[in-house]
């Protein structure tokens, strides 16, 4: 019932204020908002225009926390949630589809300025990226298969930093924080061609949990005449953090710092020296070249390689990854009187190969081989839209793509050799969405969309071992309606959907920890997603110069449909780790001579931990407040002083927990305490 009056409350505010809005003066930040817009589905549009449901993390957003981690900065964003376990440790969701995630990311596809950065696997080693390789995101929400391919979580677009012709700069940040954390970042950037060095390391809140990453990052982009830009892009990333375990409850009380205590039958998470070690190298390239004054080509490639280890508590495991791929499309635009056409049509397609060995671990060192196998696997798809902007700003939009997925699976120890198979094609996936501005400030946006999204490579072989081609791919059909204003300094969003999800994976683990998958039948995922942001200045007072006060939040309730645990039929149960609410609410203040303050109140409520809906987590309140100051001491030298602090009531605070734990482990603490401070000098000329 609090739910619900929460919900109700929240929307009537977000369109209260929009009406009551309208009449006012758009004079006041309006170039500001206008600045807002999303490149989704191929084409560059503003937020009010957009035919999609994204969310877009601009440089604002991110500068609102510590240039550490992405985590609070993307939970701001409705229907997203980031977590980070332990140091280091990722988990990325877009409306719930990190249930299939007990590590990593999986199942939303990650971009980096244009160029696909989830393998061909359906992994995305976002942990190797510096927080200062991207300036920017975009997410797109629901099922983004019509042209990108297969997924039913979302698509994330990443932006670098970007330089300009003629701005030269060379700068040194160096920061510190609690739990022994230290950052140094160094960058170069000499106009639209920029280096970086970065180094974070920490010592972590739980024993056992310690984490250090030095990586470099390279980018440029050159101009060739009037008609063709290339850009290149390239990362290298040594990682290493250590992963602490969970806990169940009575360890968690006696201890939350504690790793994973050893059991009769098995060690313990630091005497097996548990931990993550991954040398990761991405290169890629995108060529765009405008072939006449309606045609247009862009072409991206990259190749990847990921040296992998993971001392686990029951076994050492071992990859040499190689993957290769590339993206084509091909962009048709023309105006006929009041119309516009753009049709967008294209391939993309990856193929990579994953020499795997597991052996005993003998407290973090390889012991005897447990098992040696080989996986290959081909992915591609082909996709076309046409979209429309019609008389009376009216905007419709229709794809249509096929993909596919095959894996190839060699296992040579312990023998017989064994030459497994496992195909999924033949998947048509469209898309259609319609969008119609009215009275200026106004517009909705209706789309109906099919997701495909198949098992990811560490979902049909798990950690322990084998190849499960029992697994089928999962398929659903999603529909949506946004409602938004967008005008002067008011900004406000309302989004509800309904996904149908068919054969949804999920994870399970064994009496050793070993995480496996399983299809569990349909579930149902309705949710609201809303946002409101204002955005004022204060010409004249000389004591404040801009205010921005923006609030976002989700509601969600997703349900199992048709499914059974054991003799259990839970067909009604809630999901796992999905809160049915959560917010986020903050101001953004500008004072004269380069100071600003940020600050954030968010929200996690509570939602189960396993599918029995038998555990169930305690909600948080987390406040973050974060100052800024910069100052440029003359022409060429720059300077920037920041210093922020986190604070969380929570009973059980956890920033993941392992949903469906064995042994019910299912909590890893985090700190309730936390600061940073930085300082960046630079030199621009």
């Amino acid at each position: 019932m609090k739910s619900s009056k929460l919900i109700l409350a929240t929307v009537l505010g977000v369109f209260a204020c929009s009406a009551a809005s309208i009449g006012q003066s758009d004079s006041v930040r309006t170039k500001e908002l206008d600045a807002i817009t999303v490149h989704a589905y191929g084409s560059k549009r503003s937020l009010l225009e957009s035919t999609a449901s994204v969310g877009v993390l601009s440089k604002t957003a991110l500068d609102r926390f510590s240039p550490t981690t992405w985590t609070n900065a993307v939970n701001t964003l409705p229907g997203v949630r980031m977590e980070e376990r332990s140091p280091g440790s990722y988990r990325f969701s877009v409306r719930g589809s990190m249930i299939r995630s007990p590590f990593g990311i999986r199942n939303v596809k990650f971009y980096w300025n244009g160029i696909p950065f989830t393998d061909v696997n359906g992994n995305t080693a976002l942990n190797v990226l510096d927080f200062g390789a991207v300036a920017r995101m975009e997410v797109i929400k629901g099922p983004g298969s019509s042209l990108y391919g297969a997924g039913t979580g979302g698509v994330v677009l990443m932006y670098g930093p970007a330089g300009e012709p003629g701005h030269n700069q060379v700068t040194q940040h160096a920061g510190a924080g609690q739990y022994g954390l230290r950052h140094y970042n160094t960058e170069v950037q000499l106009g639209t061609t920029r280096v970086q060095f970065a180094h974070q390391e920490q010592d972590g809140f739980r024993q056992q949990s310690a984490m250090r990453r030095d990586g470099v990052t390279f980018s440029t982009r050159q101009d060739f005449g009037a008609k063709g830009t290339l850009s290149l892009l390239g990362s290298y990333s040594d990682l290493w953090y250590q992963t602490p375990g969970g806990l169940n409850k009575a360890q968690f009380d006696a201890d939350q710092r504690q790793p994973r205590p050893a059991t009769p039958t098995l060690p313990g998470s630091a005497e097996q020296n548990a931990r993550i070690l991954s040398k990761y190298l991405f290169v890629g390239g995108s060529h765009q070249l405008k072939l006449s004054e309606r045609w247009g080509q862009e072409l991206s490639l990259y190749v990847s390689t990921n040296n992998f280890a993971n001392p686990f508590i029951s076994n050492y495991e071992k990859r040499e990854e190689q993957g290769l791929g590339g993206r084509n499309t091909w962009q048709y635009t023309v105006e006929k009187s009041n119309s516009r056409w753009v049709w967008t049509s294209g391939f993309e397609w990856q193929t990579g190969r994953s020499v795997q060995r597991n052996f005993d671990n003998k407290s973090g060192a390889p012991g005897p081989q447990q098992t040696s196998e080989d996986i290959g696997a081909q992915q591609g798809s082909v996709f076309s839209q046409l979209e429309a902007s019609l008389p009376g700003q009216f905007t419709v939009a229709g794809g249509l793509s096929y993909s596919m997925l095959r894996y190839r699976h060699e296992a040579y120890f312990p023998g017989p050799y064994a030459d497994l198979r496992k195909t999924f094609d033949g998947a048509l996936m469209p898309r259609l969405s319609m969008n119609k501005i009215f009275a200026g400030n106004w517009s909705a946006t209706a789309s109906v969309s099919r997701g495909f999204s198949p098992p990811t490579l560490q979902e049909v072989r798990p950690s322990a071992g084998g190849f499960r081609r029992d697994l089928e791919a999962e398929t659903g059909l999603n529909k949506e309606l946004t409602l938004r204003y967008f005008g002067g300094s008011l900004l406000a969003e309302l989004t509800a959907y309904s996904f149908g999800l068919n054969q949804t994976i999920v994870r399970k683990t064994d009496e050793q920890g070993a995480e496996y998958f399983a299809n569990a039948g349909k579930t149902r995922q309705n949710g609201l997603e809303w946002r409101l942001e204002y955005n004022t200045g204060f010409p004249g007072t000389g004591w404040i110069e801009g205010l921005r006060l923006w609030h976002a939040g989700t509601y969600a309730h997703y349900t199992f449909q048709d499914y059974r645990v054991g003799e259990n039929d839970i067909s009604g149960n809630l999901l796992p780790g999905i809160p049915r609410i959560e917010q986020s609410t903050g101001a953004d203040l500008t004072f004269p001579f380069g100071i600003r303050f940020f600050g954030v109140y968010q929200y996690g409520g509570s939602f189960f931990l396993n599918d029995l809906n038998t555990v169930e987590n305690t909600p948080y309140h987390r406040f973050t407040a974060r100052a800024v100051w910069n100052k440029s001491w003359g022409r060429h030298l720059f300077s920037e002083i920041s210093a922020s602090a986190e604070r969380v009531h929570a009973d059980i605070y956890s920033l993941g927990f392992d949903l469906n734990a064995f042994g019910n482990r299912y909590y890893n603490a985090a700190p309730k305490k936390n600061w940073y401070g930085g300082l960046k000098i630079g030199w621009r000329w």
